[in-house]
């Protein structure tokens, strides 16, 4: 599920405030109550107040106070042109979740009042109010457009105002709308700045947000030991104030993390713990959020009735179902729901409808595709024209250049024949020297312009055949996949409901089979587009490959050392293809009982040795009739620049080593890109 809101945008982004928000806002509104019949206190002071206070109860989502305060501020304000400014800040806060086009609309006007004041605090609020606009952009799916106004208005506002608390709020921001892109490494850096930033800082609300995110954002790179470390630290800041409703963000980090560890049932009380605490403008969309992951974890425990009445609380928020990746999420968790409680119909029903969506959704992706594949080529074929145009340039002023001289030393031949001759003997060796070295110069860049084109059209092939085996295997999965299964429900049910009818004893055998079609249809998805390999990474996908292989007559050997889950997922996604196609050659070709599989990682060389005791084959032979399956192999070890190796004789097994340079692998890669 994305995370709907940047919940960061009302930390008092309207005022330049005497203190940051405590852990436990109370206080807060209490200090300012109290400054407010404190003897003889400014009208200037008292609207900054007010307004202030219009901003704690927008957090608290009591809109009645909140307008309260807003009127009584705007009216002490009237006469100054800053505190305007700031009345049209706090007027974009409270107008930011009823309406969107008013609230964008008063931070407008706002920052267009404020431009004129050469202040330092001044600049905090203009970044604070380019925040807030950029975060009505990410209310509408554009997580992009956040990040670009964040790094080009709010940040720079905030660097000239040398406010770090305010750099480090927007570097949360920039956290949370990186992990909306599922660009979590990103996220990751810009979190960890915010932290070291924040703790330097004397604003405890901010840093304790950011470690829930942190927290979450870790937990999305299965760094386990990072989201421990975040939740400690979390845990020790947030002890004082029990009731602080950043608890929410605590309890969801931590159940996240007892999901990991498969402790589902801590893990649904953590849920619950962070729904019970959720509070202020943004308590709807934390819930959400609690409601999605708890319900992942009733179904892994079969609580399927629970899972239903969450899921069907989800179901009724429009907002939530607005988004197409939400609405598919509650349809497929729906339809497992309602399998579990062996309501069939229902089950169906949503089954088919996600599988609708699902379609719909990978037919958007496969136009984009092909759009971005179209653009690749006629950049390509533009990149082309202009360096013909240029070589053509090029030898145009060369023969110009050839031309002018040989004119002057015909002129100057009138006057003196001998220098004439001795000139023209030289000019024709020059002449004869340059034009071969032209020829040599221009066969060099054919031949470096061909390797350049060889090298993206390879890229190209592989990418797309990635591409390709991805949206088949997606269709495999998740179109005939459902298919398949409502047919099975169907069956299922009419089964039940027909239990004493003589064909029953057939239809058994039918489902049997249907089982079977089903699970060969996840091994042919599987085999094209393996998830674990985009879950958890290469070690965790090719042990999945060796056990798959596994059988009773052979055995596969899956030995793995100092593997990085770092590697590029382009990468990884290569190495797997040649394991694939060593273990297939292996398996089909070689007759093996035993097959050894090596991978290892010394620095930026990986390793990988593939031994069988097969029947092995004659090197001299296989040379000129090479199958398609080592033709490929080759071809995806010399585009990552590797070398390979081949030992093998009759009846004496095979030996294959492979060794790949990943620093020059992904080098070539971004030079192709």
């Amino acid at each position: 599920m994305r995370i709907l809101f940047l919940i960061w945008y009302l930390l008092i982004a309207s005022l330049p405030t005497r203190a940051q928000m405590p852990l436990f806002p109370p206080r807060y509104a209490d200090s300012l109550n109290q400054l407010l019949i404190k003897p003889g206190i400014t009208d200037s002071l008292k609207a900054q107040t007010n307004l202030q206070l219009a901003t704690y109860w927008i957090m608290q989502n009591d809109t009645a106070k909140a307008i309260k305060y807003l009127e009584i501020g705007r009216r002490q304000a009237v006469k100054n042109r800053y505190l305007s400014g700031v009345t049209a800040v706090t007027e974009g806060q409270y107008y930011y979740v009823s309406d969107t086009a008013k609230s964008f609309a008063a931070y407008t006007r706002a920052d267009s009042i404020l431009a004129h004041f050469d202040r330092k605090d001044v600049y905090t609020i203009r970044s604070k109010i380019w925040a807030s606009l950029a975060a009505l952009r990410q209310r509408k799916d554009d997580d992009e457009g956040y990040i670009k106004l964040v790094l080009n208005k709010a940040i720079p506002l905030a660097e000239k105002a040398g406010d770090s608390a305010s750099i480090g709020y927007q570097y949360v921001g920039l956290g949370i709308a990186f992990m909306n892109i599922d660009q979590n490494d990103k996220a990751a850096h810009y979190l960890d700045k915010a932290i070291a930033m924040l703790k330097n800082g004397k604003d405890p609300y901010r840093l304790a947000g950011a470690y829930n995110r942190a927290a979450e954002n870790y937990m999305l790179l299965k760094k386990l030991d990072k989201v421990e470390e975040m939740l400690n630290a979390n845990r020790k800041l947030l002890a004082p104030y029990p009731e602080s409703p950043l608890y929410a963000g605590f309890y969801m980090a931590e159940g996240m993390l007892f999901e990991a560890k498969k402790q589902y049932d801590d893990a649904i009380v953590s849920f619950e713990k962070g729904i019970a605490k959720a509070s202020g403008p943004n308590r709807i969309y934390v819930i959400q959020e609690l409601r999605f992951y708890k319900v992942r974890c009733l179904l892994a425990v079969h609580r399927y009735r629970e899972a239903k009445h969450d899921l069907q609380l989800l179901a009724l928020d429009k907002e939530n179902m607005s988004l197409d990746q939400n609405r598919l999420e509650v349809f497929m968790r729906l339809a497992e729901a309602y399998a579990g409680l062996g309501q069939m119909d229902s089950a169906f029903h949503y089954q088919k409808q996600s599988t609708q969506l699902n379609d719909s959704l990978h037919l958007l992706d496969f136009k984009q595709d092909i759009n971005d594949l179209e653009a690749k080529y006629q950049t390509a074929e533009n990149q082309k024209q202009i360096a013909r145009l240029q070589a053509e340039k090029a030898e145009t002023a060369l023969a110009a250049s050839n031309s002018r001289l040989f004119s002057w030393i015909l002129g100057v031949s009138a006057f003196l024949l001998l220098i004439v001759v001795v000139f023209s003997w030289i000019y024709y060796r020059n002449y004869k020297s340059l034009a071969l070295q032209k020829e040599v110069n221009y066969r060099q860049q054919l031949k470096e312009l061909e390797q350049q084109q060889q090298l993206v059209l390879t890229n190209a092939i592989l990418a797309g055949e990635e591409r390709e085996r991805k949206r088949v295997a997606r269709d495999l999965h998740d179109g005939l996949g459902g298919i398949l299964a409502g047919i099975k429900i169907n069956l299922s049910s009419w089964i039940t409901r027909h239990s004493k009818t003589p064909q029953t004893g057939e239809l058994h055998n039918v489902l049997t089979q249907l089982d079977d079609s089903v699970n060969e249809l996840r091994r042919i998805a599987r085999n094209m587009m393996p998830e674990t390999l985009l879950k958890f990474g290469l070690e965790t996908a090719l042990r999945d490959l060796c056990e798959f292989h596994n059988t009773e007559s052979l055995t596969v050997d899956f030995q793995s050392y100092d593997i990085d889950p770092a590697i590029p997922l382009s990468v990884q996604i290569q190495i797997y293809r040649m394991i694939q196609e060593m273990l297939s050659n292996a398996v089909r070709h070689a007759g093996a009982h035993h097959i050894l599989l090596q991978c290892s990682q010394a620095g930026c060389n990986f390793f990988i040795t593939v031994e069988d005791d097969g029947i092995g084959f004659e090197l001299g032979k296989m040379s000129d009739k090479e199958g398609m399956g080592l033709k490929n192999l080759k071809s995806r070890v010399a585009y990552l620049k590797g070398k390979m190796e081949i030992h093998s004789s009759a009846k004496e097994g095979t030996s294959i080593n492979i060794e790949l340079d990943l620093n020059r692998s992904l080098l070539q890669e971004q030079a192709l890109s």
